[in-house]
C-alpha cells in the first residue's frame, strides 16, 4: 500500500483515481491568477472609453431632462426615457435608479461627459465578470473551480456585451446584472451563515439587492427564480424526476412532511422570496397604472401576427437568433427592427429549419433533465439553462408585447448560462480526451477570438457615423438603420448621400414619417418645394390616420 498526496491505494484502479486527482488540482487556476484573467479579458471593451454619446443616449441622457435640469423627484416619476409614466407613448420602462447614477454624474463634472459615463460602464463590467466567477464558485463548489474560471473569462470577453458595455444607456444592465449577482451570494450567505440575526441580515440584503436590481432594470426581478432554484437544485438536491414523483403521489405522506421537516429553513427562505415577488410585483405594476406599454407594428412585427401559431413561430425563430448571437456573435447590429428580421408566414420557409432545431436541443434538454439521472453534472446543466432561461423571460414576448425584435443588450444576464453549459461542455470533452491541453488551447484561442471581437465592435460604438454603417453590412433591409445613417450624413453636410439614404428608408417603409419629414426638410432647403410639399402631405396624413384610427 502507497500513499499519493495522502490517498491511499492499493491497486490499479486507485492509482488511476490519484492521478486524475492529481490532474484536477494540476489543472485548477489558482483564485488570484482567476481574478487577473478574468479582469484582464473584461478589459475588451475598454477602447470605447473616450466615446461619444450615441444613438438611444440622445434620448436618455442628452435631451433628458430628468438627467440634468428637472427636480430630482421627477426621476421617480418618469420612464427611463423621461416620458411621464401616465403619458400614452411612455415605454413604462421604469429604471429611476440607473437615472439617478446619470444624474449623479453629471453633478459631479457640472455637464455632460461622455467619456466619465463610458468609464463608469467598463468599471461596472470588471466588476460584474469578477463578481460571476465568485457566484459560480458557489454554485458548482469547491471541485468544479475550473469550470466557473472558463465560464466567467469567457463571459468577461463576449462580443455580445459590448452594446451594453459601451452604449452608455446599457448601464441599466450592467447595474441590475452586479445586483443580480450580489443577491444569489447574500442568498447562500443566508443558507451556510450560523445564527439567525446574520441569517435574517443576509436575506435582507438579498431582497433588497433584488430590489435594486429591479429598478436598474425590470430583469432584475428574475433574481427571485434564480435563488429559488439555486436552493431547490443545487442545495436541496431536489431534481425535477423528484417533482414528478411527489405529484404523482409516488412518494408517501410520511416520507413527504419527513423532507418538509428536515428543510423547514428552505420552507421559510421561499416564503420570504414568494412574499418579496409579489410585493415587487405589485410596486412595479402600480407604478405602470396597472397598464402595459403601446408600440407600433414597426417595433415588433411579429408580436402583431393575427396566427397564434405563426406568432409563436416567429417567436421561437427570434430565440433562435438571440441564441445565436451568443454562440456566434458576428452579426451584431444596434437595431433590428424595421425588416432586419422579416417575418416567417409560411411553411416554405427554410428559416423553419432553425426553430426545428432549437426544438430538438430544448427536447434533449427536458429528457435530459427529467431523466433518473442524479449526477452533480445534471444538476449543474439546470442551473446553466437557469441562467440562460429565467432571466431572458422579460423580453420574450411570453408575458406581455416588448418594444424590440431584438436587444442585445438583453443577452447581458442570460450568455452567463451560455457561458456556463459551455464550460461544462469543455470540461467534459477534456475528460474524455488523451491531451486536455489541446481543449485549453483551444479554449484559450476562442477568449482570444472574442476579445478581438469585443475591441472591434466596441471602436464602431464610438461614434454614430460608424455605428450606423456598420449596422448596414447586417440589416440592409432595415429602414431605420437607412433613416439613422441619412440623418447622421445630413448632420455632416453630405445632403446627397443623407437624400439617398432616405429614399432607401422610404422604399423600404413606405409609411416611415420621419423619414419624410427629414428628406421633406432636405428637399426644401435645396428650394425642391413641390417635392417636399407631397412629403409633408403625404406625412401629416399617415400621423392623422395612425392618431385617429
Amino acid at each position: 500500500m502507497v500513499k499519493i498526496r495522502g490517498y491511499k491505494v492499493s491497486n490499479l484502479n486507485d492509482i488511476v483515481f490519484s492521478f486524475k486527482q492529481e490532474m484536477s488540482y494540476f489543472t485548477d487556476v489558482p483564485l488570484p491568477i482567476s481574478i487577473l484573467i478574468i479582469l484582464a479579458a473584461s478589459l475588451c471593451c475598454i477602447n470605447s472609453h473616450d466615446g461619444n454619446f450615441v444613438f438611444d443616449d440622445s434620448e436618455a441622457i442628452v435631451n433628458n431632462k430628468d438627467v440634468q435640469s428637472a427636480p430630482l423627484l421627477s426621476i421617480f416619476e418618469n420612464d427611463f426615457w423621461g416620458t411621464k409614466l401616465s403619458h400614452k407613448k411612455s415605454h413604462k420602462s421604469y429604471r429611476p435608479l440607473t437615472t439617478l447614477t446619470f444624474r449623479f454624474q453629471y453633478w459631479l463634472r457640472g455637464y455632460l461627459n461622455a467619456q466619465d459615463f463610458h468609464i463608469v460602464n467598463i468599471t461596472l463590467h470588471i466588476i460584474v465578470s469578477v463578481l460571476m466567477l465568485f457566484v459560480l464558485n458557489i454554485i458548482l463548489g469547491r471541485n468544479n473551480r475550473k469550470v466557473s474560471f472558463y465560464a466567467a473569462a469567457l463571459f468577461a470577453a463576449h462580443p455580445v456585451h459590448a452594446e451594453a458595455v459601451s452604449g452608455i444607456v446599457g448601464r441599466a444592465d450592467l447595474l441590475c446584472a452586479l445586483f443580480f449577482w450580489l443577491s444569489i451570494l447574500f442568498y447562500n450567505q443566508c443558507i451556510f451563515n450560523t445564527g439567525m440575526v446574520w441569517k435574517s441580515c443576509s436575506l435582507c440584503c438579498c431582497i433588497s439587492c433584488i430590489a435594486v436590481a429591479m429598478f436598474c432594470k425590470e430583469t432584475g426581478i428574475t433574481a427571485i427564480g434564480l435563488c429559488g432554484i439555486y436552493e431547490l437544485v443545487i442545495i436541496n438536491k431536489v431534481y425535477p424526476i423528484d417533482i414528478i414523483g411527489v405529484l404523482s403521489l409516488k412518494y408517501s405522506y410520511k416520507e413527504t412532511m419527513h423532507f418538509l421537516t428536515l428543510n423547514r429553513g428552505s420552507i421559510f427562505r421561499y416564503f420570504v422570496l414568494l412574499l418579496a415577488l409579489v410585493i415587487l410585483l405589485s410596486i412595479r405594476f402600480s407604478i405602470m397604472g396597472f397598464l402595459a406599454p403601446t408600440f407600433e407594428i414597426v417595433d415588433n412585427p411579429s408580436s402583431f401576427i393575427d396566427s397564434l401559431f405563426f406568432r409563436v413561430l416567429n417567436y421561437y425563430y427570434i430565440y433562435c437568433l438571440n441564441l445565436w448571437l451568443m454562440v456566434c456573435p458576428i452579426w451584431l447590429c444596434f437595431d433590428w427592427s424595421m425588416g432586419c428580421v422579416p417575418l416567417i408566414t409560411g411553411f416554405n420557409d427554410v428559416r423553419l429549419l432553425a426553430v426545428v432545431i432549437l426544438w430538438i436541443i430544448l427536447g434533449t434538454f427536458l429528457m435530459y433533465t427529467f431523466s433518473s439521472s442524479r449526477s452533480n453534472d445534471s444538476r449543474y446543466v439546470i442551473m446553466g439553462f437557469t441562467f440562460l432561461i429565467v432571466p431572458f423571460l422579460p423580453a420574450s414576448n411570453i408575458f406581455f408585447r416588448v418594444g424590440f425584435v431584438i436587444a442585445e443588450r438583453t443577452l447581458y444576464i442570460p450568455s452567463a448560462g451560455y457561458c456556463l453549459l459551455f464550460a461544462i461542455g469543455l470540461e467534459k470533452l477534456s475528460n474524455r480526451w488523451s491531451s486536455p491541453k489541446i481543449f485549453v488551447s483551444m479554449y484559450a484561442m476562442l477568449i482570444l477570438l472574442f476579445f478581438t471581437r469585443s475591441w472591434v465592435r466596441s471602436n464602431e460604438w464610438k461614434t454614430e457615423t460608424v455605428l450606423f454603417n456598420s449596422a448596414i453590412r447586417v440589416c440592409p433591409l432595415n429602414a431605420k438603420v437607412h433613416y439613422n445613417v441619412a440623418k447622421s450624413a445630413a448632420d455632416l453636410g453630405n445632403s446627397t448621400h443623407a437624400e439617398l439614404e432616405y429614399k432607401t428608408a422610404l422604399r423600404l417603409n413606405p409609411n416611415y414619417t420621419q423619414a419624410m419629414n427629414n428628406l421633406g426638410n432636405l428637399l426644401k432647403d435645396r428650394q425642391q418645394y413641390i417635392e417636399a410639399e407631397k412629403l409633408f402631405r403625404r406625412a401629416v396624413k399617415l400621423q392623422y390616420v395612425t392618431r385617429y384610427r
